[in-house]
């Protein structure tokens, strides 16, 4: 029996030429692909740098109410509770509650001592239409504290308010945006037990984007705490930060 076997040879020339041709993408084809590329990329990367912003700023917010939270608990060990009614009738502003700083940041481990230097606590309002040479440039605490520096980068400042323990923190120190609600938050100890809470929960007179009340941006510290919109309980605090 005789097999008839079909022998192949590679193209060479002109076919091969002609195949190359067929096989390859026209310039037109590449900038098609290029522009839809572009365009993807326009829409996606200031969603991807958004949320990449805010995941950080959130987790940096946790990760100092934690360190917080823990140093005032050691404080109220260590000077035997009660701090809410010990330190009430203390001065107010930074010259008050002495004690409570001293050893509140003997729990803390800082990467400087304290610094005399207010510049860090000079920070933008909540809302971004306020004038931010207004007394909103303190949150409306009146002075512009000390402050310390933990190893983190975060700076802390204790101040005797309104009868109250404040901890006041920027929880990235001098990066950006240091904006109240951003990066700076304002605790207080509660009135009731040892516990670090917000000043407020009242979001349209303190933790409004329209608002222009001078301690506006204070009842942000609950709503970031609980993740929550303050304009929309549907939505989450931190996702919907408008840089």
């Amino acid at each position: 029996m005789v097999c008839n076997v079909k022998k192949y040879y590679p193209l060479s020339g002109e076919g091969l030429r002609e195949r190359v041709s067929k096989a390859a993408f026209t310039l037109a084809e590449v900038l098609i692909t290029l522009g839809i590329i572009g365009v993807v990329a326009a829409i996606t990367m200031p969603v991807i740098v958004h949320k990449y912003r805010t995941n950080v700023l959130k987790n940096q917010f946790k990760k100092s109410y934690s360190v917080l939270s823990q140093a005032l608990t050691l404080t109220s060990i260590e000077l035997g509770g009660n701090l809410h009614e010990m330190f009430k009738d203390e001065p107010a502003g930074f010259s008050g509650a002495i004690l409570f700083r001293d050893t509140f940041y003997k729990f803390l481990i800082p990467a400087a001592d304290l610094k005399e230097s207010t510049d860090i606590f000079k920070f933008a309002p909540y809302n971004k239409n306020q004038p931010s040479d207004s007394e909103s440039a303190t949150m409306g605490l009146g002075a512009y504290p000390g402050y310390v520096v933990l190893g983190d980068g975060s700076a802390i400042t204790v101040l005797k308010n309104n009868g109250r323990l404040n901890v006041l923190v920027d929880i990235n120190g001098l990066k950006r945006p240091n904006r109240v609600g951003y990066d700076v938050f304002l605790f207080v100890v509660d009135t009731k037990k040892d516990i670090l809470t917000s000043w407020s929960t009242d979001a349209a007179t303190y933790c409004s984007k329209t608002s222009t009340n001078s301690y506006n941006g204070r009842a942000c510290t609950y709503y970031a705490m609980i993740d929550r919109n303050p304009d929309d309980d549907s939505k989450g605090y931190w996702d919907t930060l408008d840089f």
